[in-house]
């Protein structure tokens, strides 16, 4: 899916930029969740899917790791926040850029999500 530059989405940002929000460290559960709900631009919503999947899964496995093996689990987890964090400024630069970057496995997830939603 590739945005535009003439697009624009529901919040009056450009596709690219909003795009990138979804990935932004720390802040990417808002504007995922906000482009999610009221953004009707398709590559705005998929990016946004995406996020959340990315961004849930991570989740599960920073919280699984130390419980699942407490004394490296904790390592690995911060081994694993810190990929996370470089793959999150990667797909922030390649959305602005106007490109998605999809990922393995979890591009397809996102593309059945956003038929749903």
């Amino acid at each position: 899916m590739m945005a535009t530059k003439n697009s624009s989405t529901t919040t009056n940002l450009s596709p690219n930029v909003a795009s990138a929000l979804c990935y932004a460290p720390v802040v990417w559960l808002i504007p995922s969740v906000i482009f999610l709900l009221i953004d009707k631009n398709p590559t705005v919503r998929w990016n946004a899917v995406q996020s959340l999947v990315f961004h849930g899964l991570f989740f599960i496995v920073v919280w699984a790791l130390p419980v699942a093996i407490p004394l490296i689990g904790l390592g690995i987890s911060s081994v694993v926040g810190m990929i996370v964090f470089v793959v999150e400024l990667i797909l922030v630069v390649k959305s602005y850029q106007g490109g998605s970057l999809k990922l393995p496995v979890l591009s397809g997830w996102a593309d059945k999500i956003v038929k749903k939603v």
